[in-house]
């Protein structure tokens, strides 16, 4: 059998037609065509601007995914801090704290800016005041 059963002048329809009539059967399914040279060639051409498609579509994809994560780090960072606040169930706070020392007891007890209470300890020996009437002795 030809490679060609229809002459190529002959139009789509009229050789629809003929096939109808000549076909035993029918079949839907699928199969592979060779293709020209020209085909081939356009084929290449849309894999080359899908590539460069999905290029750029990479690119994009990437800078997105940046600005996603620098806006979902600091939501993280406050997280991590939230939870640490509940297991502890205090907060950490920067700020100038005010140490009032009471000799008597032999304490040193911290305040905040407001005045609340933060922490006591003990007077560490260099806090400690000695007694006012305490001698020296000199070697002369």
């Amino acid at each position: 059998m030809d490679k060609q059963l229809f002459p190529p002048n002959m139009s789509a329809k009229d050789k629809l037609d003929n096939l109808q009539a000549m076909a035993h059967s029918t079949e839907e399914t699928s199969y592979f065509k060779n293709l020209t040279q020209e085909e081939l060639d356009e084929r290449r051409e849309t894999l080359t601007e899908n590539y460069i498609k999905i290029s750029d579509l990479e690119a994009e994809k990437k800078q997105v995914t940046e600005s996603l994560k620098a806006q979902q780090k600091p939501l993280q960072v406050q997280n991590m801090e939230l939870l640490q606040t509940l297991k502890t169930k205090s907060e950490k706070i920067e700020g100038v704290l005010y140490h009032v020392d009471d000799q008597e007891l032999g304490m040193m007890y911290s305040y905040d800016i407001n005045g609340d209470f933060i922490s006591s300890r003990r007077l560490k020996p260099n806090e400690r005041q000695g007694s006012m009437f305490k001698l020296t002795q000199n070697q002369g």
